[in-house]
């Protein structure tokens, strides 16, 4: 299975209320599919140019990963 699919069943299943109706779990996915295509368009944007990842690049990844942390942290606390 793909890994952004895989991504999806996971959150439809923790995350999305079984009782959903079609239209919610359509938009839903759409909405989970347009951040990780944000998410792709922006790694790919503040790469540096070349074959292998610089040390600019690797801090680019930390950054993007404590972003999404902060925001699971976040979302845990009702905030």
């Amino acid at each position: 299975m793909k890994a952004i699919a895989r991504g999806w069943d996971s959150y439809r299943t923790t995350v999305v209320p079984i009782h959903a109706s079609k239209v919610q779990v359509n938009e839903t996915r759409q909405a989970f599919y347009a951040g990780a295509a944000i998410l792709y368009e922006t790694i790919m944007h503040m790469l540096d140019p070349g074959e292998d990842a610089t040390d600019a690049d690797m801090q680019r990844m930390v950054d993007l990963q404590m972003e999404l942390d902060e925001f699971f942290q976040n979302q845990s606390k009702g905030q």
